[in-house]
């Protein structure tokens, strides 16, 4: 059986960016780190009984900040793959992209985007639902 694909976003749906001090300013000011001091919003246990593995697969699908530059969006995705190698070492399937893109990947009418942006969701073309544990 073909199990349904299920792309997480990161920032405010399984990592608690908005939750660190000063988040935005560190963002204008590319401060490296603040994607390592994430706590998760969610546990491996939790989204397991969400997206049982035996149905659904997990994959990211998260942007990197806005209007920030080249080398500091490389500095970004090194540190959310390092975070998710913590909490989330199962989803090995990552995709980023530049702050502002819709997330209408290939044949995303068949999958499911989990997402707190509502401005996203509604752009999405598969089914899109806000994080279930928030």
């Amino acid at each position: 059986m073909k199990k349904q694909i299920v792309y997480l976003d990161m920032d405010g749906t399984i990592a608690n960016l908005y939750g660190i001090e000063n988040w935005l300013d560190g963002l204008l000011n590319e401060v490296e780190g603040l994607f390592l001091n994430c706590e998760p919003l969610v546990s491996s246990e939790e989204l397991e009984k969400y997206f049982p593995n035996e149905k659904y697969e997990l994959r990211i699908c998260s942007m990197t900040p806005l209007n920030a530059s080249e080398e500091y969006c490389k500095v970004v995705i090194e540190e959310k793959n390092l975070w998710l190698d913590k909490y989330f070492p199962q989803i090995t399937h990552r995709v980023y992209m530049a702050y502002g893109n819709n997330k209408n990947l290939r044949n995303c009418q068949n999958h499911i985007l989990v997402d707190d942006n509502e401005k996203i969701r509604n752009t999405f073309k598969g089914l899109a639902l806000a994080p279930l544990w928030l």
